[in-house]
């Protein structure tokens, strides 16, 4: 055994373990980004939805924090004031609405974000954790 295959064998053991390390962290954000999603829910699939995982490719690592339904853009961001007119029919009508209407002038959406506030918190000690494994 030369010299540089314990180096080369200590490298890949590091990166195995910076694989699990991540690992941890993405389900610890995970965990967090769904206890503390500040929306009201109403089917719960938003809040369910949310996932991390770790990719990783050749040298690199990727720990990320996502959603995954079509809307959460709107609950991360919310939306500006907007204009809601009907697609198909001349006019919109819903329970309750006195008569059809031919617009509805939106007041808006606030922001809910949870994925990058969950970041936030926890960068700080995922670097820490990163460096302290490098380290050792």
């Amino acid at each position: 055994m030369a010299l540089g295959d314990g180096a080369i064998e200590f490298i890949e053991r590091k990166k195995a373990e910076m694989y699990g390390l991540l690992q941890e962290w993405a389900g610890t954000m995970e965990g967090y980004a769904k206890e503390h999603a500040a929306w009201r829910d109403r089917t719960g699939h938003a809040r369910q939805s949310i996932h991390s995982d770790v990719e990783r490719n050749g040298n690199k690592f990727i720990l990320y924090l996502s959603h995954g339904m079509e809307y959460s853009g709107y609950l991360e961001s919310g939306t500006p004031p907007h204009i809601i007119r009907p697609n198909r029919k001349k006019a919109l009508y819903w329970q309750g609405a006195k008569h059809p209407v031919k617009l509805v002038h939106h007041p808006g959406t606030k922001s809910y974000a949870i994925i990058g506030p969950t970041i936030d918190t926890h960068i700080g000690r995922i670097k820490k954790s990163v460096l302290d494994l490098w380290s050792e």
